[in-house]
């Protein structure tokens, strides 16, 4: 069987998606981050043949997702120091459980597709790491079929390159062949997120995109009542 882990962080105010607080509030920045969750909840449900897992920070805060993710995700608590650390004892934990393959996502793309979770399964036929790179230089999955701590382990300076291409050269020390999915835009930035609003406008189905439609509504109203 195969496996795939979502890692998040439980969508709290003021402690999720805080890059985005130069546009929104704390409180909205959660509700976003919870959007996020729904649509990814939903793409899962279009995965076949693959158990689901997720990891999560806070490790007190679980009750808060208890109407959004299913009983059938097995959900574990976030363990390390640094992300890299968080990452590889997630890996390590479920392909401990027998798993053959094990891919690991981020939650800040509520786009990402069935189709491109699945194909990321079907690299690692052929390699033994696979990365779903990003437009910002990192990558938002990372698979594999043995657990390779070495590659999330990368100096700060690295010849000034991105952590994607860093990775990659990390790889390659360890003789270990990588394979790249499919590319996405992570949701970090106020950009990111008009970025985002501008591509799935017409995509009546996105709890995301219902999320910002309603949040420009009520920005709408907050500029009248200003100048009233």
């Amino acid at each position: 069987m195969d496996a795939l882990i979502l890692m998040t962080r439980i969508p709290i105010a003021g402690k999720t998606k805080t890059r985005l607080m130069d546009l929104l509030t704390g409180d909205e920045c959660a509700g976003l981050h919870m959007a996020f969750l729904k649509d990814l909840m939903t793409t899962f449900t279009e995965l076949k043949g693959i158990d689901l897992f997720m990891t999560y920070t806070p490790k007190d805060s679980l009750s808060i997702l208890e109407h959004v993710i299913p009983e059938s995700i097995e959900s574990f608590p976030q363990k390390g120091e640094d992300l890299g650390e968080r990452m590889f004892n997630a890996i390590n934990e479920v392909l401990q459980k027998g798993y053959k393959k094990v891919v690991l996502i981020g939650s800040d793309i509520p786009d990402l597709s069935a189709s491109d979770i699945q194909t990321s399964f079907w690299l690692l036929d052929k390699h033994d790491i696979v990365l779903g790179p990003t437009y910002d230089g990192g990558y938002y999955l990372v698979g594999m079929k043995t657990a390779h701590e070495r590659i999330f382990h990368i100096p700060k300076k690295w010849g000034g390159k991105s952590v994607l291409e860093a990775t990659f050269d990390i790889g390659n020390e360890q003789n270990l062949t990588v394979g790249l999915g499919a590319k996405y835009r992570d949701i970090d930035t106020k950009e990111d997120l008009f970025a985002f609003a501008g591509k799935h406008e017409n995509t009546k189905t996105s709890q995301t995109m219902k999320w910002i439609l309603e949040w420009r509504s009520k920005d709408a109203e907050r500029q009248i009542t200003r100048t009233n």
